[in-house]
């Protein structure tokens, strides 16, 4: 066992005998982690029995679904050329199925996030992928149109290379 493991779960049973534990106590304490070691050993036996793949595993598995794409369109109301950014149905349920998205460049990734509140750009659903608008001035700008890896962190969507047509 992990030194950190086992200074976590000894603050626990200590902070769960209290302040005098009596020997009944102690014995309870005892016999409620025998269950939940018990517990625990199940459930692992019953994951490798199903051979559950680990989280990082299932994610990389989800290679569908995992992109964005740059488009270029015309404005029907001005003419003007626009930008429309679509993401794949699977980045975006993971990333959260946002309302609103706030484009940004931190390093040299560009990373799609979450929008809190009105600010953002509004992502349209009503027809096929989920989609928005993107001004001039984003970190898009430097990016062709075309389809482009995109992969999850820390709760970002991190736009990756643009992928062979």
């Amino acid at each position: 066992m992990s030194s950190d493991s086992y200074d976590i779960m000894r603050r626990a049973v200590v902070e769960a005998l209290g302040a005098r534990p009596t020997p009944e106590r102690r014995r309870q304490i005892a016999a409620e982690l025998r269950a939940l070691a018990e517990q625990q050993e199940r459930m692992a036996k019953r994951a490798e029995a199903q051979r559950l793949p680990d989280v990082t595993e299932r994610r990389a598995a989800h290679t569908a679904g995992m992109y964005i794409r740059i488009r270029y369109e015309t404005d029907p109301h001005t003419g003007a050329r626009r930008t429309r950014l679509l993401f794949g149905k699977q980045v975006w349920f993971d990333l959260g199925s946002p309302e609103r998205v706030v484009i940004q460049r931190v390093g040299s990734e560009i990373w799609i996030v979450e929008s809190k509140g009105e600010s953002g750009l509004h992502v349209e659903t009503d027809i096929g992928l989920p989609g928005c608008i993107v001004p001039d001035g984003t970190p898009l700008d430097r990016l062709a149109p075309g389809r482009y890896s995109a992969s999850l962190r820390a709760g970002a969507l991190i736009i990756g290379a643009q992928e062979e047509k």
